[in-house]
């Protein structure tokens, strides 16, 4: 399951607010959104695999898959863009099977500096 996931979709963002600066990797803002991201990137590609003639490669509890980011570690920090470039594992657990899938993921504030950022997470 994991390999297909990851071939299937390498791309996610969202735009969130937040304080004035970047959040680091293992902030709580970066991984509860990525776990967002993830969540709603799963689900589509699952929902795409049921409409398809690969419908049984979709887990039967597929609908209840839980997401956490794992073994954060900051690959990159530009301190004069204040972004990060981050590794982790995301781990999707079912009731059959657990899996961690290496993710990786950027964190960049707008230039606006109006308090928000972007996160595009790659290996979904």
């Amino acid at each position: 399951m994991t390999s297909k996931l990851a071939l299937l979709f390498i791309f996610a963002s969202l735009l969130v607010g937040c304080g004035d600066s970047t959040p680091k990797c293992n902030s709580s803002d970066a991984k509860n959104l990525v776990v967002d991201i993830s969540q709603k990137q799963i689900k589509k590609q699952f929902d795409q695999l049921r409409n398809s003639q690969l419908s049984e490669m979709v887990p039967k509890d597929a609908d209840n898959i839980q997401l956490s980011v794992i073994n954060v570690r900051t690959v990159k920090h530009d301190s004069s863009l204040d972004t990060y470039t981050c590794s982790a594992d995301l781990k999707m657990i079912l009731p059959e099977k657990t899996t961690d899938l290496p993710i990786t993921y950027n964190i960049q504030r707008t230039d606006d500096n109006n308090g928000q950022f972007y996160i595009n997470v790659f290996g979904l």
